[in-house]
């Protein structure tokens, strides 16, 4: 393996090589490895975890552009696993939620007409 393709070892790398995988677990970026998207949202919590922890275990000792790149990265990866979580609840709802919508509509269409 040539040494000048691989990243230098630093914590900005750490934290985006975790973030990385996070997004290939959303199913936002496809597996360098096999090209394929999938999604592990339990994996995804968990590596927002382990960057929560480093966060708080770093408090005080991180430069600023690596306090930066880590909270940056933190709430970009939270919002689309909380984005993620609800559609995928959503998608579950749907098929009941859309037998009631259209019972509860009828109701309402014959009230209007008697009105």
């Amino acid at each position: 393996m040539n040494d000048s393709n691989i990243p230098e070892i630093n914590f900005i790398t750490l934290v985006l090589t975790l973030s990385s995988s996070a997004w290939v677990g959303l199913g936002k970026v496809s597996d360098p490895v096999t090209g394929e998207i999938r999604e592990d949202i339990k994996g995804v919590k968990y590596t927002i975890d382990v960057l929560l922890m480093l966060r708080e275990k770093t408090k005080g000792n991180l430069t600023d552009e690596e306090n930066k790149v880590l909270n940056s990265i933190i709430s970009d990866l939270q919002v689309n696993y909380a984005e993620t979580v609800f559609s995928s609840k959503k998608e579950q709802e749907t098929p009941s939620s859309d037998a009631e919508s259209s019972k509860s509509s009828e109701p309402g269409e014959k009230e209007d007409e008697n009105s």
